[in-house]
């Protein structure tokens, strides 16, 4: 392999990386919630995904398993692949392709890779087995699933850089593109929290609306105006939450005052 061609390859390798890392960066996020880094709370959290089950339940899947699989891919063993196994396993074959890295840098990463390969399918088949499904209020992610996860993304992260900086490609930061998927995986979620919002309170305005109008119904057939008590039964069968019928009471009792007004 000439330098030329291993410099494409450790350019393909990076592709991958970034994929894998901004499909975990946004799983994590939706999935999980880290108080330090999310401005929402773990109710809210459940309500988007309650909300909009079938968009974010297969997303959801999707990214955790396309993270998976993007990093399976820097541990292929097949000849013709760009990965992270065989860039390393070539750069021992023939240091003149990394000769910024000392040989026993390249063992040691070789090392660690190798025991983060067996991690990965114990991930893979953790993954098969405890997150099966998701739901309104789902169950706290096996925080073993994720600390493991998060160890294999390091290292593979710096691994790259001992080969990218000893073939004089130089270090790699990641960091720009996961704070672009993190900001913009918030925005998407805030604008969910908003769109579940006006849908609350356009139920809240529809539930008042019903509650105004048995209650002047109920007043046409009593001939006079409902006192508190009067008003609470007449719309106590509506299943009004205490903020509605506060709503509906206020209301119900200003338009008495514009009456008298006119």
């Amino acid at each position: 392999m000439t330098p030329q061609e291993y410099g494409k390859r450790l350019e393909a390798l990076r592709e991958v990386i970034t994929r894998g890392l901004s499909y975990y960066a946004v799983w994590k996020m939706l999935r999980l919630r880290d108080a330090d880094n999310v401005s929402w709370s773990l109710e809210e959290q459940n309500q988007i995904l309650g909300r909009f089950r079938g968009f974010l339940s297969p997303v959801v899947f999707a990214l955790l398993d396309m993270a998976l699989m993007q990093f399976a891919k820097a541990f292929d063993t097949d000849r013709r692949t760009a990965s992270l196994t065989n860039l390393l396993a070539a750069a021992r074959r023939d240091t003149s392709l990394v000769p910024g890295v000392s040989v026993s840098d390249l063992r040691a990463t070789s090392r660690e890779i190798s025991q983060h390969k067996r991690m990965l399918i114990s991930l893979k088949r953790k993954r098969d087995q405890d997150l099966s499904h998701i739901d309104a209020s789902p169950a706290p992610v096996d925080p073993l699933l994720t600390a493991e996860f998060d160890k294999l993304v390091e290292s593979v992260k710096s691994a790259f850089n001992t080969l990218s900086t000893g073939h004089a490609q130089g270090f790699f930061s990641w960091d720009h593109m996961l704070s672009e998927s993190q900001r913009h995986t918030t925005e998407v979620v805030q604008a969910l929290l908003g769109q579940i919002e006006r849908d609350r309170q356009k139920y809240d305005d529809e539930m008042v609306l019903i509650g105004l109008d048995e209650a002047r119904r109920a007043e046409e057939m009593l001939g006079h105006r409902l006192d508190k008590e009067t008003l609470g039964s007449a719309i106590g069968t509506f299943g009004l939450t205490k903020e509605q019928m506060q709503r509906i009471e206020k209301e119900y009792n200003s338009e008495a005052t514009r009456s008298v007004s006119s």
